[in-house]
């Protein structure tokens, strides 16, 4: 029994320090591979800065000045707009696909996320105050409703089609807010069981890996300005990885303003957590015990700081226009790396679990998010109240 009572403290003093996003990583020597196997892939997709010829952005330039043009444009580069986003994620997913991920990569490749979260809180350095100006608070409120909105419809959804509030909180998670960072977040909060979270996570990767091949091309059959899509991209797509990379496929600029309008959606995950258990919840309002500080303090993304603190010294003018242009370039890089490791995560084999009605709500409330955003975006363009400042 003294045995037993002196071992119990030891779990409690241990929990707090496992909250680390950095002691959740695998050590250094077990992702040396996967890390290694990224750095190797992205150099062949290609790096800004290194002088490094063997690209598949090379050779795709290539395939376009043998091929004959099509109305004047080549194939990959100018129609189907094969830049290093969209090749880095093809190339990770025909590897994982096609001729597969040895096992020991994949401690590396959880290192993708904090590549992603490096590079945004490097994206801060690219703005300056008239970026925020020229965005404008309209933009924000949209992102505002449009999250709320869509955890409100997912909710709606799953009720009547009668899926169980588990599977209904933490599809409403990842459909409203920020893909699958949300519905792991949701999940406590709704009790969801480690199934109903895969499900989720399976629906959302498929979903927004179909927007992420087809909104660009969508946008430009439009006509969409890069401020439009951007700001589209960063309301309608799920994933902040997919924002991005959706962002920057369409055009640089367009990155950029997904990049700034998606922090408003990030911001607002804990917010969306509560609001999902709060209705969710609501069936049992004398067993709703939240503590909202709690879920605030653990779910808030601490990255966001790193890029208001990036984007104020942009503002006033400490960082040189050369160390602008640099770090530019090296969040090319963590971009890159972040965008091969989500393709070689991404199992299409595992997008068939997320089940029929996971998909059906999920899907609709999707497509329905996107398209009342377009509609909205194109409305509030019309009537001047969203443009450039």
């Amino acid at each position: 029994m003294e045995l037993a009572v002196e071992k119990e403290p030891i779990p409690e003093q241990a929990a707090p320090r496992g909250r680390s996003i950095w002691r959740a990583l695998p050590s250094f020597r077990e992702a040396r591979p996967g890390l290694l196997a990224m750095l190797v892939i992205a150099l062949f997709c290609e790096l800004p800065g290194i002088p490094w010829p063997f690209t598949i952005h090379a050779l795709l330039k290539y395939i376009d000045e043998v091929l004959p043009p099509i109305y004047g444009k080549g194939l990959f580069v100018d129609l189907l707009h094969f830049n290093y986003v969209l090749i880095a994620l093809v190339a990770g997913i025909v590897i994982r696909n096609v001729i597969g991920v040895p096992r020991s990569w994949e401690p590396g490749l959880s290192y993708s996320s904090v590549f992603m979260n490096t590079a945004i809180v490097m994206l801060g350095s690219q703005y300056l105050l008239r970026d925020l100006v020229r965005i404008g608070t309209v933009a924000v409120a949209l992102m505002v409703v449009f999250v709320f909105g869509a955890a409100a419809l997912v909710i709606f959804l799953g009720r009547l089609f009668r899926v169980n509030d588990a599977l209904t909180g933490v599809l409403a998670a990842g459909f409203s807010s920020c893909g699958v960072s949300a519905s792991v977040a949701a999940a406590p909060i709704v009790g969801a069981r480690s199934e109903e979270v895969t499900y989720s996570i399976a629906t959302i990767l498929s979903f927004g890996l179909l927007c992420l091949f087809t909104l660009p091309y969508i946008g430009r059959a439009l006509g969409m300005e890069d401020f439009a899509y951007g700001i589209w991209s960063a309301v309608g797509i799920l994933n902040s990885a997919q924002v991005i990379a959706s962002g920057f496929m369409y055009s640089f600029d367009a990155g950029k303003v997904a990049g700034f309008v998606n922090i408003a959606r990030v911001v607002l995950i804990p917010a969306a957590v509560l609001f999902i258990g709060i209705l969710i919840l609501s069936r049992q309002v004398t067993q709703a015990k939240i503590n909202k500080m709690q879920v605030i303090r653990e779910k808030f993304p601490v990255f966001v700081f790193g890029f208001f603190a990036l984007w104020l010294a942009r503002c006033l003018g400490m960082f040189p226009r050369p160390a602008v242009e640099a770090m530019s370039s090296v969040m090319t890089w963590f971009f890159t790396l972040s965008f091969v490791g989500l393709g070689l995560q991404t199992k299409l084999g595992d997008l068939r679990k997320a089940g029929l009605h996971g998909v059906m709500i999920g899907y609709l409330a999707g497509v329905v998010k996107i398209l009342l955003s377009l509609a909205a975006i194109m409305l509030l363009l019309k009537l001047g109240m969203l443009r450039r400042g």
